[in-house]
């Protein structure tokens, strides 16, 4: 009797093999998500220079004292859940580069695109970044006033409702100065 003809042994080599092949894949879904996540991979590829200048420009993309950069995925990524942010990386990962090779940059509606901001920017993804965003606005009543909605009710707003231009400075501007212009009636 060999000692894989044991019928326990058998499985526990199996369930090995298979564990060690789900890590493995997960681990290398995981690293080429990130590392195609952040604004230099995104906009070599989308060749999207206004969006890429509002960024730099914004708190998020770097122009802060602290030196703490938000990646694309860490603002246009779900972070509710695993299989949620891998969904929604593969979908960019096919659409984006589709509409890069169809269409012009300049002849895509990006103000129209803007108005529409709560389809691709997640509170979840503000949440992994502002985890304590209630206790540390308790303090402040300022800051808890203008919060106090949103936590009572999380469901019926969402952080991008208020925070307009968060992420990308004077997006706008950049638009324009591209001659990428604006929808009738927009404010910026």
């Amino acid at each position: 009797m060999t000692f894989f003809s044991n019928p326990v042994v058998r499985t526990l080599a199996v369930l090995a093999v298979v564990g060690v092949g789900a890590i493995a894949s997960w681990a290398v879904l995981d690293t080429a998500f990130h590392a195609t996540g952040d604004y230099e991979f995104c906009t070599s590829c989308h060749g999207y220079e206004p969006i890429a200048a509002a960024y730099r420009e914004d708190t998020h993309g770097g122009n802060n004292p602290m030196g703490f950069r938000a990646a694309c995925n860490d603002c246009h990524l779900p972070h509710d859940n695993s299989l949620h942010y891998f969904w929604v990386k593969a979908r960019h990962g096919i659409v984006d580069p589709t509409m890069s090779l169809l269409t012009k940059p300049e002849d895509i509606d990006w103000h129209g695109i803007r108005e529409r901001r709560e389809e691709f920017v997640y509170d979840s993804a503000c949440l992994n970044c502002h985890k304590y965003l209630q206790e540390a606005s308790e303090g402040n009543r300022k800051a808890f006033r203008g919060h106090r909605r949103y936590f009572k009710d999380p469901d019926d707003y969402s952080c991008v409702e208020c925070h307009e231009h968060v992420g990308h400075n004077r997006l706008g501007y950049h638009l324009e100065e591209m001659g990428w212009h604006k929808s009738e009636g927009e404010k910026e």
